[in-house]
C-alpha cells in the first residue's frame, strides 16, 4: 500500500511539473509572437505598476512611521526634525548637541531660555525611541481618567527613555507635584533615564518642585545659553 501511494504521489508531482512547463512554454511562445512595439508597451506598463506599488508601499511605511512618532509625542511642527539639521555653530551648541545625543544611560537636564532648541533636540530623541511628554499633559491624562492612574504611572515609570518638557513656573497642585515625584521615583527604582526640559536652573527647579526629585535624577546639566533661534 505504501509503495502504491508513493507511486501515485510521484506521478502527481511529475504531472504537475509537466503542466507548469507546458504553461510556461505557451507563455514564452505568446511573448515571442508579439511585435517589438507590443513588447515595449507591456514592459513599460509593468515598470509603471511596479513603481506605483513601490510608491504606495513607501507611503504606507511613512504613514506608519508618523503614527508611531505621534504616539510618542512628536508634534506636527517637528515631524521633519533631524539631528543634522540642528544648527550647532558655536562650541557651546556643539557641546549641547553632543550631550543631548547620549541620554540613554544618564539623566539630562536641558536648561535655557525659550527658543534655544531644547524641544527640537527632544524630538530628535523621540525619533530614536524616546517618549516625549509635556508635564501638564501628563497631569491632564491622569485627571481625565483617574481609573487609569496606575497604568499611566507604570508606563511613564518604565519606558526606556522619558523626555519631560514644559517644566516651568506653573503652579501645580499638591496632587500633581506628588504625581511628578512618583514618576521620577519609579524611574529611579527601575534604573531608566529621564531627560528634563526647563527654563529653570537646578536650584529654581528644586525650590519649585522637589529637591527629592533632583536628588533622584542627579542629572548632567546641559546649558542652552544663547539667543532664541526664533529671533
Amino acid at each position: 500500500m505504501s509503495g502504491a501511494i508513493s507511486n501515485i504521489f510521484a506521478d502527481w508531482v511529475e504531472n504537475s511539473k509537466r503542466v507548469v512547463e507546458e504553461r510556461e512554454a505557451r507563455k514564452q511562445a505568446e511573448w515571442e509572437a508579439l511585435s517589438d512595439d507590443e513588447k515595449q508597451k507591456i514592459l513599460a506598463e509593468k515598470e509603471r505598476r511596479e513603481k506605483e506599488w513601490e510608491a504606495q508601499d513607501l507611503q504606507r511605511q511613512h504613514e506608519e512611521k508618523i503614527k508611531r512618532w505621534k504616539a510618542r509625542g512628536i508634534t506636527k511642527r517637528y515631524l521633519e526634525a533631524e539631528w543634522d539639521n540642528w544648527i550647532a555653530d558655536t562650541p557651546e551648541k556643539v557641546k549641547a548637541l553632543n550631550a543631548a545625543r547620549k541620554p540613554w544611560d544618564t539623566n539630562l537636564f536641558f536648561t535655557g531660555n525659550n527658543g534655544t532648541g531644547k524641544t527640537y533636540l527632544a524630538m530628535c530623541l523621540n525619533k530614536d525611541g524616546a517618549v516625549y511628554r509635556r508635564l501638564p499633559d501628563i497631569f491632564r491624562q491622569v485627571r481625565l481618567d483617574f481609573d487609569s492612574e496606575e497604568k499611566l504611572l507604570e508606563y511613564y515609570g518604565e519606558c526606556k527613555l522619558l523626555v519631560i518638557d514644559e517644566i516651568g513656573r506653573q503652579k501645580f497642585s499638591n496632587f500633581e507635584l506628588n504625581l511628578f515625584f512618583e514618576i521620577i521615583d519609579r524611574r529611579w527604582n527601575n534604573m531608566v533615564p529621564t531627560t528634563i526640559i526647563t527654563n529653570l536652573s537646578t536650584d529654581e527647579f528644586a525650590e519649585m518642585y522637589s529637591l527629592a526629585i533632583l536628588d533622584r535624577l542627579r542629572p548632567v546639566v546641559v546649558n542652552f545659553n544663547w539667543e532664541s533661534y526664533r529671533t
